[in-house]
């Protein structure tokens, strides 16, 4: 299942082209691609979403674009370096330590379908 998310991940990070009818303008740059190609899936409940932190002394964001029940979370750096994962059902695909203590600083954005 790790190996699954990892993939989807990476296919969103690098994949689809960008769908106009849903333009989005976020920075880092990189997150513009994220949010264009999730919107091209099915909505989720929740509702998929991308959100800065502070994670040991660096700015991050929790790319939550694949909300159910299994999913995996990624945690990228600016640069769109998957740095780390949370999520999965039993909790045992979350390698991102200590992220509990990371302080929330704002959601980028939430799917609006």
């Amino acid at each position: 299942m790790k190996l699954f998310s990892l993939i989807l991940i990476v296919t969103i990070l690098i994949g689809c082209s960008s769908n106009d009818d849903n333009e989005v303008t976020v920075e880092p740059k990189c997150l513009q691609t994220i949010i264009e190609n999730a919107l091209q899936f099915e909505p989720t409940t929740p509702r998929g979403n991308v959100e800065k932190y502070l994670y040991q002394d660096n700015e991050v964001f929790l790319v939550n674009v694949m909300n159910f029940t299994d999913g995996q979370s990624a945690v990228i750096n600016s640069e769109c370096v998957a740095i780390c994962s949370l999520g999965g059902i039993d909790g045992d695909l979350n390698d991102c330590e200590d992220f509990e203590n990371a302080e929330f600083i704002e959601t980028i954005w939430t799917d609006p379908r």
